[in-house]
């Protein structure tokens, strides 16, 4: 969208309390006209045509994940993971790989040992991944190469930005960057749907997970704080289904 384009261009010039101000009104005004849809978009409880179920007959499926965005986030990532650990929880972090702060290997080894996931949040975190197709290859191949030296699986992009049919050129196995419904997003059309679904390449070939032709995308919309944004299960673990 052009505002966004024109918005991403100048947000590094615009005070954090005016973004923030301007947003909230922004926000105030839509909420009496999306009431239908907002928090729970109608219908997006229903599973999808063939759907088989989570794993293990379970009841449906919880994901934690946490989008660290600055080095205030990053220096919380031992006390929040500890946290989680005391409760028999396990989530993925995901960092951006080339925005304010240096993710240290040290912190990735040790989320990643005691079970947590490491997940690529954007290249830079500055609105402008998808602005073009030819810059978003470039900037694919950075991330591509981040994916590999940590080890990670996993996607968000900025914003939650999207262009699902440009992600097959990422080395992903699933995507985190669509809601069923959030029409208070930057880009705000959701996929009407909590459940995951497959990104299908643009030229036809057999859609197989375990050939990493297709990438799984959703999002469970009753959890509403950015901590509980969910998207996988490709990876889930055990202690991640519900009976």
């Amino acid at each position: 969208m052009l505002r966004n384009r024109i918005y991403y261009q100048l947000k590094p010039f615009i005070p954090r309390a005016l973004r923030a101000a301007v947003r909230r009104r922004i926000a105030l005004r839509l909420e009496a006209r999306v009431q239908d849809v907002w928090p729970i978009m109608p219908g997006s409880e229903q599973t999808p045509p063939g759907w088989l179920g989570w794993p293990d007959d379970k009841k449906f499926a919880l994901v934690l994940t946490h989008d660290v965005e600055g080095p205030v986030g990053l220096r919380r990532c031992h006390r929040l993971a500890k946290l989680e650990s005391e409760l028999g929880f396990r989530s993925c972090f995901n960092f951006i790989p080339a925005g304010q702060y240096a993710v240290p290997p040290e912190l990735r080894e040790e989320l990643t040992s005691d079970g947590f996931e490491i997940g690529v949040h954007d290249l830079h975190h500055d609105g402008r991944l998808y602005r073009t197709w030819r810059g978003f290859v470039g900037k694919a191949k950075q991330i591509n190469e981040y994916l590999a030296d940590w080890n990670a699986e996993g996607f968000r992009s900025g914003f939650m930005l999207h262009k699902l049919d440009w992600l097959h050129q990422l080395a992903i196995r699933y995507d985190m960057s669509t809601f069923d419904t959030d029409p208070f997003e930057p880009q705000p059309e959701g996929r009407h749907t909590i459940f995951p679904f497959f990104i299908a390449r643009p030229r036809p070939i057999t859609r197989l997970m375990a050939m990493g032709t297709a990438i799984w995308s959703c999002h469970i919309p009753c959890l509403r704080t950015r901590l509980f944004s969910c998207s996988c299960v490709t990876k889930l673990p055990r202690s991640g289904f519900v009976n």
